[in-house]
């Protein structure tokens, strides 16, 4: 009867356990050029300085810098649907004229965090409009800000977010360099390739960012056409070798204001 009662227990245990839910890891990373991926994260200086931007700050804005603490001390109490659902309020309510400089660059930040965590397109989109709005005419900064989030790679899986020259190199998991640069001149065209060179021919897993108002957007692969549904990742998920190309038209009748404008 014991032996029956404290297998019941042990049962629990490893039950309990095992499906307790795991700190959440972020889904894609920036990246520089060579590979090398990082966590990006919001800082606001030391000492006074800090606390007087934190006190300057819109209130949910430092409710976001407040979680994104929480995580980054891996403090058990961070709910990641509670994190995206403040980020989603801010963004919803929030005019992005009416932020100052540095709240906007905050801003930023925060929603490269957002992303790296949910991998979601709303969160790259909502990247590309702060850039392009409000630092198109600051070349210097506007780089600074968006080329680790060109391309966000987590192992073998790469995103391609943003849409500007670029190009990304790495050693695969399983060995071998893998380059891939985007060509384009988008915004002007919503004509995008990736061209891939390898030593080895490979499987990776591709993600591209197909903008909310590009219908009848296409992702093509050797003829190949793959579903492109606005506001979603087109996923691409195949063994890639040398000369391989992706091709993406974005159909730009339905282009933001912010997106015609020019560094």
């Amino acid at each position: 009867m014991k032996r029956i009662f404290w297998g019941g227990i042990i049962f629990q245990l490893i039950f309990s356990c095992s499906f307790h839910e795991k700190f959440p890891e972020p889904v894609t990373l920036p990246v520089t050029n060579n590979g090398e991926v990082f966590l990006a994260t919001t800082e606001l200086g030391s000492g006074q300085k800090d606390v007087q931007h934190k006190k300057n700050m819109p209130a949910t804005l430092n409710d976001l810098f407040e979680m994104q603490q929480m995580y980054l001390q891996e403090d058990r109490q961070f709910v990641l649907e509670n994190f995206f659902n403040s980020w989603t309020a801010f963004k919803n309510t929030t005019t992005l004229n009416r932020l100052t400089e540095e709240e906007v660059f905050q801003w930023f930040k925060l929603t490269g965090f957002a992303f790296q965590l949910t991998g979601k397109a709303e969160c790259a989109e909502e990247m590309e409009k702060v850039a392009w709005q409000r630092f198109s005419g600051k070349s210097g900064l506007f780089d600074s800000l968006v080329s680790p989030y060109i391309f966000t790679k987590k192992v073998d899986h790469i995103h391609v977010n943003l849409f500007l020259p670029n190009e990304i190199s790495y050693e695969h998991t399983l060995g071998g360099n893998v380059n891939i640069v985007q060509a384009t001149d988008f915004p002007k065209s919503g004509s995008i390739r990736l061209n891939f060179s390898m030593e080895i021919k490979r499987y990776i897993e591709i993600f591209v960012r197909i903008p909310s108002w590009a219908e009848n957007a296409s992702v093509t692969v050797k003829g190949v056409k793959y579903f492109a549904q606005p506001g979603r990742y087109s996923i691409i998920a195949k063994k890639w070798k040398e000369g391989d190309v992706v091709e993406i038209e974005f159909p730009m009748e339905n282009i933001p204001d912010y997106l015609k404008r020019e560094i």
